[in-house]
């Protein structure tokens, strides 16, 4: 069930609870209001006629029980006569005692003033202002289905005498009056159904309202929603709009700094794994020319049998290039940033010695590609640098020279006041490749260079040994006429 489903139907439930909780207190209170205004009202006749009653009563002369019976009964019916003629009769919903017995009943029903089971639901009594004796006790009765307000005179209400008459020597008289409210009950029931009605109405109508006016409300989340499903599918720079300073632009502006925040890492992951890309493309494209050094200087020592002073410079040379190795993987973490230094550590160092080096490493892979290397020295300059890196520089300017010559060519090696250059004869670099072959694992001639065995990565580490170094990289070409690559310190 969806969340605007869910609160219109909880709204829905709570105000048909509330609503019926109301009415039926409502109805109650008003029932019981409409029941106390008719007691006052039935009251105030019934103490009219009892004050009539009493003064008849004293004004008539009767010598017996009969004829104190029958002057009570007279009075009683003649009081009723006197009405006024809007308002029903009172003897046709009144009863007269006397001593307890009924002497005229000309109602439907049947009353026994002793019954106890009537003081259970008794009123409270009717109160003289003046003197305080209660003389109405008044009653709710359910009688054959309908619902009575009794009230009821007292025994001693009318038992009183004065100087010049003999009223009260058999006798006492006693009135019980009553009053058919059943049209309260039955009316609270139907105005009770009429109240549900009308609250089950206005709570559809509230429920519509509700989906209507959350629908509009929830929009701002079905664009979170369809934001996060296009972030999840890898579209990490999708935003939402944030309109407003209530809770949901809030919510919005949150969600907008978690997708930064995520597409930040995914980035910073994104280049570390590019690094560490390049990290292992960039060990691999270094081992590959000092291995083959070794490779073929342990070969030289199988197969060729050598004078113990050749036999000491192999084993010389395969021990330098391993400890070369060993410190080059430290530098390809600086090579690679991963490392997070930005400077490296110099010393002098002679070019004539890094160029005698280069050429003793790159001996192999000439002698194989059927080329040679020819050395171009001003004078024996000594330079600032790293000597490894400034080394692998060399080597790798001669290793692409080699890939890109034609056998049985001459590749120039070359050192001035400028800096270091590696020149060759081979098929040159197109104009608009040349600022994209720094780029890591990037290739001009991808079968060419994949044949040769290359990834793409020796003109990239050439650039940022440059870089480190404090130079530039320098590249000059023109198609079928060759290149010089070198560093401008």
């Amino acid at each position: 069930m969806k969340l605007k489903t869910k609160i219109s139907a909880v709204s829905v439930g709570m105000l048909l609870l509330l609503s019926l909780t109301f009415s039926i207190w409502n109805l109650s209170k008003t029932q019981q209001q409409i029941i106390d205004n008719i007691l006052r009202y039935e009251t105030d006749r019934l103490s009219e006629d009892i004050w009539n009653f009493n003064q008849a009563l004293k004004n008539t002369d009767y010598q017996s029980v009969q004829g104190e019976q029958y002057a009570g009964l007279s009075i009683f019916n003649s009081i009723s006569s006197k009405r006024d003629f809007r308002l029903p009769y009172y003897n046709t919903n009144a009863v007269l005692y006397y001593n307890g017995q009924d002497i005229y009943n000309a109602t439907p029903y049947e009353f026994d003033i002793t019954d106890e089971a009537i003081q259970t639901r008794q009123y409270p009594a009717h109160t003289d202002p003046g003197s305080g004796k209660k003389y109405i006790s008044t009653f709710l009765e359910e009688i054959n289905g309908r619902h009575l307000l009794i009230l009821l005179t007292g025994t001693s209400d009318l038992d009183f005498s004065n100087n010049s008459h003999q009223y009260g020597r058999y006798g006492a008289f006693q009135i019980l009056h009553y009053r058919d409210v059943s049209f309260v009950y039955e009316s609270k029931w139907e105005l009770l159904f009429q109240s549900l009605a009308m609250s089950l109405f206005l709570s559809l109508l509230l429920a519509a309202v509700l989906l209507i006016i959350l629908k509009k409300i929830l929009v701002p989340f079905y664009h979170l929603r369809d934001a996060a499903n296009v972030i999840a599918e890898g579209n990490y720079g999708k935003r939402v709009e944030s309109p407003g300073t209530d809770e949901v632009g809030e919510l919005s502006r949150c969600f907008n700094q978690m997708a930064d925040r995520v597409e930040g890492h995914i980035h910073t992951l994104a280049k570390m794994n590019e690094k560490q890309r390049q990290l292992i493309g960039s060990l691999a494209h270094e081992l590959k020319t000092p291995m083959t050094g070794i490779q073929g200087y342990a070969e030289l020592l199988q197969r060729v049998k050598l004078s113990p002073e050749r036999q000491a410079d192999a084993l010389h040379y395969i021990e330098e290039e391993c400890m070369r190795l060993s410190r080059l993987s430290g530098k390809m973490l600086q090579l690679t940033e991963l490392s997070g230094e930005e400077t490296i550590e110099k010393k002098s160092c002679s070019i004539a010695s890094l160029f005698s080096q280069a050429k003793e490493i790159t001996r192999f892979r000439l002698k194989e590609k059927q080329m040679w290397l020819e050395i171009e020295l001003e004078e024996d300059l000594e330079i600032e640098c790293d000597e490894d890196l400034l080394l692998s520089f060399i080597t790798n300017l001669i290793d692409n020279a080699c890939k890109a010559s034609p056998a049985g060519s001459c590749i120039r090696l070359v050192g001035n006041a400028s800096g270091i250059f590696v020149e060759d004869s081979g098929t040159g670099i197109p104009e608009e490749e040349i600022r994209h072959i720094t780029e890591p694992f990037y290739m001009v001639d991808k079968s060419r260079s994949r044949k040769e065995g290359g990834a793409g990565l020796g003109l990239a580490l050439c650039q940022q040994i440059a870089r480190l170094h404090g130079g530039r990289l320098e590249i000059r070409s023109m198609p079928g006429e060759g290149s010089c690559i070198g560093i401008v310190l």
